[in-house]
């Protein structure tokens, strides 16, 4: 029986396919507390490490190809910072009015290297993770099965879109849509688009309600799973350590001087 796939999930027998998706949860908010706290030296370090998971599991194609999906945001924090960064500054160039700051260019790198090392490790996460598996993981643990059902649906919810989006679109153009062109023309053409996927999203909602009522979504006590999620020994240790890097950075943190 092969695995379904759902979201960005793909298929995999690496030893990061193979881990526990909590674990995999614990590991990706260490990543992301580690970005936010550490100081600026440390980002490089956190990108070596996402790169190194990445190209072990066979994903580290996937991982920089989705970078191209933020790339402008992250242009523009540096850009942004870079030439209107307040209070004293060292200039490095000039054009015309505006000048490229030292401060606002470190400070530029810093905050989107910070978003860099997030997004590229959610991608990595989620590429990585079964939805499903991860919400029977969760709710096993005693999280509360509405708040589980709400990450597997923000998990879920821009892959379906966009499986919704091609669907309609390639039914549109069927019926004689034309999506090329210019700017202008492709504009056009995503009118007709997106009624039917704001329909659809709505209709697509209450037909997994009607579905979660009728298999007793969240019904106690003596629950039982159709899932079992594989959660080995190495996992429980695994946690722990990530645990004790997480109070780490904590206190590196805290104990780090100001300026």
């Amino acid at each position: 029986m092969s695995t379904p796939v759902s979201g960005y999930f793909k298929p995999g027998n690496s030893w990061l396919h193979r881990r526990n998706p909590f674990t995999k949860l614990l590991a990706l908010l260490w990543l992301v507390l580690a970005a936010f706290l550490l100081p600026a030296p440390a980002l490089a370090g956190l990108v070596v490490l996402v790169a190194f998971a990445a190209a072990t599991a066979g994903l580290l194609r996937g991982v920089v190809v989705s970078l191209r999906v933020p790339a402008i945001l992250f242009g523009s924090i540096l850009v942004v910072n870079a030439f209107f960064y307040p209070g004293p500054h060292d200039s490095l160039v000039r054009l015309g009015p505006l000048s490229v700051t030292r401060e606002g260019l470190v400070f530029g790198l810093t905050s989107a290297g910070r978003l860099v090392v997030a997004f590229s490790g959610s991608i990595l996460f989620l590429q990585t993770t079964l939805a499903d598996d991860l919400l029977e993981a969760l709710v096993t643990r005693g999280v509360n099965h509405r708040l589980a059902f709400v990450v597997l649906s923000a998990v879920q919810l821009v892959p379906r879109l966009q499986n919704r989006a091609v669907s309609i679109r390639e039914a549109q153009e069927a019926r004689g849509l034309r999506s090329g062109g210019s700017i202008l023309k492709r504009g056009r053409a995503l009118l007709p688009l997106v009624g039917p996927i704001l329909l659809g999203s709505l209709i697509d909602v209450r037909e997994r309600t009607f579905a979660l009522e009728a298999r007793g979504f969240g019904a106690r006590p003596h629950r039982t799973a159709y899932r079992l999620v594989a959660d080995p020994p190495a996992d429980r240790v695994l946690r722990r350590l990530i645990l004790v890097a997480a109070l780490a950075v904590v206190a590196a943190a805290i104990l780090r001087p100001v300026g």
